[in-house]
């Protein structure tokens, strides 16, 4: 490992090691952990290298800001040492690991949720589509039914006087009258047909008489 070291100001130094923010602070951080920080990964490298910087010096945990910054102007920092840096390899290892799984499953719930989105607009429609129809044969019942009660109505007042028709007929008895006439007439009409049947008939050959071939006179009796 390198023994090169790092000068940083004092303030630096006490902003990271009280929990004051100073914009060197990451600076500081990616070089006593070799790392590339990100707003992710920052917070775990502090708390590993401030760990690792009071191991070294306890006696930094007792002092006051005015007490460290009384130190110097400045700080001298080296990097890890290779054990504390394998602390901080498997430390970042786990933390890739689990930002991936959360980078795939938030993919993952970004697909679910385009695909409920997709589905609730199809629901959507087929709702509009159910909600149409319904409308539709809501109309179609309606006109039926009008139409079925016009029908209704208009056979009811048929009805009616029928029956109407039907007690005048009882009232007055057109109708069996009726029918005796033309009952009466029926039984005149072949009396009618004899008694115009053929007229006197004139004088013929035979007189009437059948045999008209013989001669009437020739009988001894005459």
């Amino acid at each position: 490992m390198s023994e090169a070291r790092k000068i940083f100001p004092m303030d630096t130094f006490v902003a990271y090691l009280k929990g004051d923010g100073n914009a060197s602070v990451a600076e500081m951080l990616g070089y006593l952990t070799q790392k590339d920080l990100d707003g992710d990964s920052t917070p775990f490298a502090a708390a590993l290298a401030k760990a690792w910087i009071y191991e070294q010096h306890p006696e930094l945990t007792k002092m006051s800001k005015g007490q460290m910054v009384e130190l110097g102007q400045s700080v001298s920092v080296a990097p890890m040492p290779v054990k504390a840096k394998a602390e901080v390899d498997e430390v970042f290892a786990k933390l890739a690991d689990y930002k991936g799984q959360i980078n795939a499953k938030g993919a993952k719930i970004d697909e679910l949720t385009k695909a409920l989105a997709a589905k609730d607009a199809e629901i959507a429609a087929l709702s509009a589509k159910v909600k149409e129809f319904e409308g539709q044969k809501k109309g179609e019942a309606e006109a039926l039914f009008v139409t079925t009660e016009a029908r209704i109505v208009e056979f009811t007042g048929k009805l009616e006087a029928l029956l109407k028709e039907v007690e005048e007929v009882k009232k007055t008895g057109v109708v069996v009258a009726g029918v005796a006439g033309v009952a009466a007439a029926a039984g005149a009409a072949p009396a009618a047909e004899a008694a115009s049947g053929p007229a006197d008939a004139g004088p013929g050959s035979d007189f009437g008489f059948s045999g008209g071939s013989q001669d009437p006179f020739a009988d001894s009796k005459w």
